[in-house]
């Protein structure tokens, strides 16, 4: 076997301090709406997204929304709100053609709330409804879709299309060490994909690339605050080797291709794109316990725990690395789940893969069985029941 263990480093990206939402407020918000008190159901609207907020009057001054590096504007016009955030301004020397043109292709869409604007040489996304059209809902999707957006596409674009981001919100840079341990988590973790793609090759499993496909994308998300181009890169050709409608030759070049370029990437370009950011809005989803539990228990661990019976330690251990970077990359969990989920990668970290699928999985058992949803069926601590159909 080529590759004998693999690190699961703890993240340099800090975990966003997530306040709980109050649903009462959303509630409330609703009920003032039904009442055709527009104004109201805005602000309680505003205080349910954004916990902690001073909301002003939005009639007498402008909201500004910091969403890593997108500064989101809300104001109330002529009997209408408008949320707005600039994603680039065009120069002389932009290649302006391209530049809309990935905004129409990319940025917007039939049915989509918020809309790419062209103003003079500036380019934004932009929402206007009227107040009295304005429900709740619609507007809790926009918070929750549009600054992510503009988080995504405007600091790349610099480097892609030549233009300026004139209203952008400024990360904090990394220190020198924490830029060392990214650099070091970087390249160990392309040069581990590289070896496991080739693994993948001589297994000829679709279920293997699966796997190794998300872990390879999920674990860069989880452990470094990336952003800019490489991000952007990073994103599109996952878009390809995580489908898992496509063609598995086509995922598998797709994969090879990120690897090779990934690797690439000097220390300088990924210095440009590591920086801690703030954000008003959870960018994570919600963790829940009947997520836990189905990830990491269930139907779904049965296919694993047959791996693990039949001596396929490899893809068992990967499967439940993948399972637990999937659940820290995309979630935000209580300090205690967060806390438990990370000890146990550290516990596997850089061990055999026999020993890793054995550890993880009873961890992954007695995780459950403390904080998971204990209407979904608990894992089973033997799996000598299951049969493997290779």
């Amino acid at each position: 076997m080529s590759i004998a263990v693999l690190s699961c480093p703890a993240p340099i990206r800090h975990r966003t301090p997530v306040a709980p939402l109050d649903y009462d407020l959303r509630d409330r918000a609703i009920s003032a709406y039904e009442a055709q008190q527009y104004p109201e159901a805005i602000r309680l609207t505003l205080a349910y997204m954004l916990p902690g907020e001073q909301i002003p009057d939005l009639s007498n001054e402008a909201l500004q929304v910091v969403h890593g590096s997108a500064r989101i504007h809300v104001h109330t016009d002529s009997g209408s709100l408008v949320l707005s955030t600039v994603l680039a301004q065009l120069r002389e020397d932009s290649q302006a053609t391209a530049a809309l043109r990935y905004y129409l292709s990319r940025l917007s869409a039939t049915g989509q709330l918020f809309q790419p604007r062209l103003r003079g040489d500036t380019l934004s996304l932009e929402f206007r409804d009227q107040l009295s059209l304005l429900h709740p809902l619609k507007l809790i999707e926009v918070l929750q879709r549009m600054p992510m957006e503009a988080d995504a596409n405007d600091a790349w674009m610099i480097e892609r299309f030549a233009v300026d981001t004139p209203d952008r919100e400024q990360v904090a840079a990394l220190s020198e060490q924490e830029f060392e341990r990214a650099w070091q988590i970087w390249s160990n973790h392309w040069s581990a994909m590289n070896e496991l793609l080739l693994e993948s090759r001589r297994r000829r499993s679709v279920r293997f690339l699966d796997t190794l496909g998300s872990l390879a994308a999920n674990h860069i998300r989880y452990a470094l605050p990336l952003s800019g181009p490489v991000r952007a890169d990073l994103n599109e050709t996952a878009e390809t080797f995580t489908d898992s409608e496509e063609h598995p030759t086509k995922r598998d070049s797709s994969l090879a291709k990120c690897i090779k370029e990934m690797g690439k990437v000097s220390q300088a370009q990924l210095r440009d794109c590591l920086g801690h950011a703030s954000y008003a809005i959870n960018p994570l989803q919600e963790g829940t316990a009947a997520l836990l539990s189905s990830l990491l228990a269930g139907t779904r661990m049965q296919g694993t725990g047959e791996l693990r019976s039949s001596g396929r330690s490899l893809e068992a251990a990967l499967e439940l690395i993948s399972d637990y970077v999937y659940l820290l990359a995309y979630h935000s969990w209580p300090a205690e789940i967060e806390s438990a989920l990370r000890a146990g990668l550290d516990l596997v970290s850089n061990k055999p893969w026999r020993e890793v699928a054995d550890l993880l999985w009873n961890h992954a058992n007695s995780t459950v069985r403390a904080h998971g949803n204990h209407a979904e069926t608990e894992l089973k601590e033997s799996t000598d029941e299951y049969s493997y159909d290779a």
